[in-house]
Parts: C-alpha cells; sequence; structure tokens
C-alpha cells in the first residue's frame, strides 16, 4: 500500500498472507471493456494471459446498492472478489488491484477495500488548439490518468489558433481554422522544429474522435469537449469572418492572449450557425456535458456594432457582460435541446444571470472586492474547481508546488465552498508555450498525482504523500508519461524563489517579443491582456512611473505567487526582478 495513488477514502483492512496472480488465469463476470484493459495493463509487467480454461481467480460481482464510483475490493491468498454497481465501480476497483499488483510484482498483500471518491468530478484538460497532439499522445494521458481514477477528459478543441475537430457540414474548418502561420517565435519554431511562416496544425478525424472517446470510456473516463465562445474563437471566424460583428476579414491568430473580434451578438445567424457547428460535434461526444468556454471576451467589437447596440437596448442591459449572459444562454438553450447540461469558465456568471443549469468552472477573478461566485455557490450553483494557482500546469514546480495542488481546498476568494457545492476539481494544460509531447508530460506528471490524490481523498498528509508519490514513480507499469525528476517536481526554498522570478520575467519577455513578432509579419492589431468584467476604457495611458513600476511588478508577482506563498517569499521575488532589470539597464548603458 506504500506506493497507492490515491490512497484509499474509506476502510482497509489488511489481513495475513499474500495473492500471487497466476500466469494464466481465469475470470467469471465483469465488463468485458474493463477486464479487457485489464489484460493490457499486466501485459507492461509481465507474460499474464487470462485464458477460458485456467481456473478462476478473479470474479466481479454487481451489487445494486453501491454507488455507481464505489467498490469493494476483497484479495485472498487464492482469489480477488470485487464488488461494484457497474463498469465504472470495476474499473477503479481494477485499477487498484493493478497498482498492487504493479508494485509488487505479481503479488499483493490479502486485504479487503472499500473505498469511493470525494468528487464526482476528478478532471484533466488539454488544451490541442495552441498546439496539436495526436490521438495516440492524448490517448497516453488518458491511461495515466484513468490508472490514477481520474474520470473526466476536458478536451479544449477550438480557440484563436486552431480549430481542431474534422468537419462535415463545414469544410472551411479544416482547410482554414486548423492552420495558421507560424509565428518567429512559436515555440515550435524556436526548437528548430518548424519555420517562421509554415502553415502549423491539423484536427482529428472523426473516427480518431470516436476512437479515443471509446478507448475513455473503457476506462472509466468521459469525455467533455470545449468549443470556446464568443471569445478565444478567431480560428473559426476566420473562415466565417461574417459572425463578426464588422464582417471584416480576419486571420487564424498565431499569438497567445486575448484577441478582441468575436462573435456577434446581436446577429441572429449566429445562433443559427452555433446550432448546426455544435449539433456536429455533440454527436461525437455521449457525454451528458458540453463546454462552451465564456472566458475572457472583450466587449469593445460589440460596444462599437449597431446589431450588438441595438440588442442592448432592447433588453435593457445596464452592462455589456449582460449581454455576454444573454449569448451564452441562447448556446445553453441549444445544447438542451440536445440534452446537454453546459459547463462555462467562471467569467460568463459575473451578472448572476448565467443560466441555473449551468455548470460554472472556477478558474480565476480579475475584479476587486466580494467574489460574484460567493452568491451563485449560494444559489446552488455547482462548481467545478481548476483555479489557476493550484492546478495550472502551465506555472513550474516552483511556482505551482506540488503540496498547493495536494492541499488545495474549494474556497472562492479565500470564502470556503462546502463540498456539496463542488462538482470536483480539474487540472489544466494549456499549450502556449508547449509544443511537444515530454512538454506536456513533464508539466503535467507528477502533478497529475497531486491532483489524483486530492480529487479523491480529503485527509491528506504532504510528507506521506510526497513519500508515496517518490516510490509510485519508480514502479514498472505505473508511469506511462515522462516525468519531470524529482529535484525539480519538488524545489524549494530560495531555488524555488530565483526560478520564480527567472520564469516571470522570461514569460513578459515572451509576449512582448512575439507581439512584435506579429506585426512584423503584418498581423492584425488586437491581442489584449486579461479581461475584467465591462472592461473598455480605450483613453490613452501615460507611461507609468518608477514607484508605479515597482507596484505594477509587486501586483504581477502577488497575483501568481499569493495562494501558494508568504509576502515574505512575494517581496523577495520582486527584489529578484527589480535587481536583474538594474543589471540590465546598467550593461544597456555601457
Amino acid at each position: 500500500m506504500k506506493t497507492l495513488i490515491p490512497s484509499i477514502n474509506g476502510t482497509l483492512t489488511v489481513h495475513e498472507n499474500n495473492f500471487t496472480l497466476p500466469l494464466e488465469y481465469g475470470t467469471q463476470g465483469g465488463d468485458a471493456a474493463v477486464l479487457a484493459v485489464f489484460q493490457e495493463r499486466l501485459n507492461q509487467i509481465g507474460r499474464y494471459r487470462q485464458t477460458a480454461t485456467a481456473p478462476v481467480v478473479l470474479t466481479l460481482t454487481e451489487d445494486a446498492a453501491l454507488a455507481d464510483e464505489e467498490y469493494r475490493l476483497e484479495i485472498c491468498p487464492e482469489s480477488v472478489r470485487v464488488e461494484a454497481r457497474g463498469a465504472q465501480g470495476q474499473a477503479l476497483a481494477l485499477a487498484t488491484l493493478f497498482q498492487l499488483l504493479a508494485s509488487g510484482n505479481g503479488t499483493a498483500r490479502c486485504c479487503t477495500i472499500e473505498d469511493s471518491p470525494r468528487y464526482a468530478h476528478r478532471g484533466i484538460m488539454l488544451d490541442v488548439c495552441r498546439h496539436f497532439f495526436p490521438a495516440d499522445e492524448v490517448k497516453k494521458i488518458l491511461e495515466q490518468a484513468s490508472l490514477l481514477k481520474l474520470n473526466r477528459f476536458h478536451w479544449h478543441l477550438s480557440d484563436d489558433q486552431g480549430y481542431r475537430i474534422e468537419s462535415k457540414a463545414f469544410p472551411a474548418l479544416n482547410t482554414v481554422s486548423s492552420w495558421r502561420s507560424l509565428a518567429r517565435l512559436d515555440p515550435v519554431v524556436v526548437a528548430g522544429k518548424a519555420h517562421h511562416k509554415d502553415q502549423y496544425g491539423g484536427y482529428y478525424t472523426i473516427d480518431e474522435i470516436r476512437d479515443v472517446v471509446a478507448y475513455a470510456a473503457a476506462r472509466g473516463i468521459e469525455v467533455i469537449p470545449e468549443i470556446d465562445l464568443p471569445g478565444h474563437s478567431s480560428a473559426v471566424l476566420a473562415a466565417f469572418p461574417q459572425y463578426t460583428c464588422s464582417c471584416e476579414p480576419l486571420k487564424v491568430k498565431n499569438t497567445y492572449g486575448v484577441h478582441e473580434r468575436i462573435y456577434c451578438a446581436g446577429n441572429e445567424e449566429v445562433y443559427a450557425f452555433l446550432e448546426k457547428l455544435l449539433g456536429e460535434v455533440m454527436d461525437l461526444f455521449p457525454s451528458p456535458y458540453f463546454h462552451i468556454g465564456g472566458d475572457e471576451a472583450p466587449k469593445s467589437a460589440w460596444k462599437a456594432c449597431p446589431k450588438c447596440r441595438a440588442l442592448y437596448e432592447e433588453k435593457g442591459f445596464t452592462n455589456w457582460e449582460q449581454t455576454q449572459a444573454y449569448f451564452m444562454n441562447r448556446v445553453i438553450e441549444i445544447l438542451k435541446t440536445h440534452g446537454k447540461t453546459a459547463i462555462c469558465w467562471n467569467d460568463s456568471a459575473c451578472t448572476g444571470e448565467l443560466d441555473a443549469s449551468a455548470v460554472v468552472q472556477y478558474w480565476a477573478e480579475m475584479g476587486q472586492g466580494e467574489s460574484y461566485m460567493t452568491s451563485e455557490v449560494a444559489n446552488g450553483r455547482k462548481v467545478i474547481f481548476a483555479n489557476a494557482d493550484q492546478f495550472y500546469c502551465t506555472d513550474s514546480y516552483a511556482s505551482l508546488p506540488l503540496r498547493s495542488t495536494l492541499m488545495f481546498e474549494p474556497n472562492v476568494k479565500g470564502n470556503p465552498v462546502e463540498d456539496s457545492s463542488a462538482a470536483g476539481l480539474e487540472m489544466a494544460m494549456w499549450t502556449e508555450w508547449s509544443a511537444e509531447d515530454k512538454d506536456i508530460e513533464t508539466q503535467m506528471y507528477p502533478r497529475m498525482l497531486a491532483m489524483a490524490e486530492n480529487a479523491w481523498k480529503k485527509d491528506k498528509d504532504v510528507d506521506e504523500f510526497l513519500a508515496r508519490a517518490k516510490a509510485f514513480l519508480d514502479v514498472q507499469g505505473l508511469n506511462l508519461l515522462q516525468a519531470e525528476t524529482w529535484d525539480k517536481a519538488t524545489i524549494s526554498g530560495e531555488p524555488a524563489l530565483q526560478e520564480i522570478a527567472m520564469s516571470m520575467m522570461m514569460l513578459g519577455g515572451r509576449y512582448r517579443a512575439l507581439a512584435d513578432a506579429e506585426a512584423e509579419d503584418g498581423g492584425e492589431a488586437g491581442m489584449v491582456g486579461a479581461v475584467t468584467p465591462d472592461e473598455g476604457d480605450d483613453t490613452p495611458k501615460e507611461a507609468p512611473s518608477p514607484e508605479m513600476m515597482v507596484q505594477m511588478i509587486r501586483g504581477f508577482v502577488a497575483g501568481k505567487m499569493a495562494g501558494n506563498y508568504p509576502d515574505e517569499d512575494i517581496d523577495k521575488v520582486v527584489g529578484i526582478i527589480l535587481q536583474a532589470q538594474a543589471k540590465a539597464r546598467g550593461m544597456d548603458q555601457e
């Protein structure tokens, strides 16, 4: 049990003796697809073979009194018995059994386990828009997630930089929206994998998507697609600019950030288009949930649009965030006709007018003061917590320590949220700066271990978990993804603060340089910073004073570190950055 992740969230009774799986074994009962996955895993640790003639040593029986993800696992000297409600519980039980067998070289200590998860939603998200990853890599991530009892795969399939689904209804989504011209400083170019202005991208065929969905289902994972709107939609709108406010041509974006061209909220043809587009996508994903984004949508285009202004006045809106709530609710109604429940990023809930059926995925808030999510939770809104400070894999292990992912408890701006209001937790792998398989794997792993432990079990201990995680990483057959080295994954103290400071300076430089490169390429204006509710003050600003620059730097650093580090460490990082900037200015003057 010293390597089991997640650990048991129920009861564990250890007995005398051990069970050793014979090289040829028989089974009785159970879901065929789940048993096939179990056999595939056994192939990673030995020459085991399930046959119809071998003695039955693994029996799976149904118990309708158990919850969907609850299971009992009894390991005896000569046999193993699994009791579960259905395939989902069986998959979880066999994941536990496989971990025990793998860590014991085919032998497991006799015991009785009664286990069930803390949260119904235990998710991972992969962005395949900023950089595209083949279906085999997606399946590799799914297998690792399933071994850790994670059960939701949020597939971010459409953004400013690409649309990743084969479309029969709209071929231009593949000929136009799935490809972009690479910027000079795109990580693919910097790594020497492609050249500046090469066409880059791709999309999953319908057969590939169905294969991934089936692969995930056999492992107890539900695939939830995301089509981001009304913002982060440049790729789709590049093929269909008539659905923007200006109708002017635009390109699939080759820079990252937030872009001003979004769907026109006041054009009825937009909703007809989205009904057909989303209907085509929904047919590929049996999940009852569908993610429609709703984050970082600038309102400048709407404010200048006669159709949007007419809508605004007709509905009696008093701020432009109400217009976004209207837009999202129109799309939510489309989903309802297909029997789907919407998931939206928390940006869309800021007015309190988002359809009550929607699940909100909480990542961050830019505004000051009390959170608008407090009333949403109080009114019964279900929330998936994907807080950037604890669950975004874009951060280094210095910026986001494993302990922070492990020990996070649901809260909104520090106000605790009861488990009854939390749909669950989700870890997000955004890929702006992660272009290759190894990049996303080391960013996600071993962080995924901490995510799985937290989502499954409430009571946790950092030191005990780290010891168990380190042992887990040494077990053959349990680690499909390339893990970050242990010393880097557990970096702390002064080395961590130095790394945080360097990474923050590098990130700022990246965005400035990439924006400059886009301008050199003749790119369109329109990349803006983080969006706060009802932003839109276009008044020219004076250059900040040195004192103001220090305050801005501290605000930026605190925003990144406050959830995971004390003020003393934040001040140290600010000092490191200021010293580096002063040194750079001195060198420039020489």
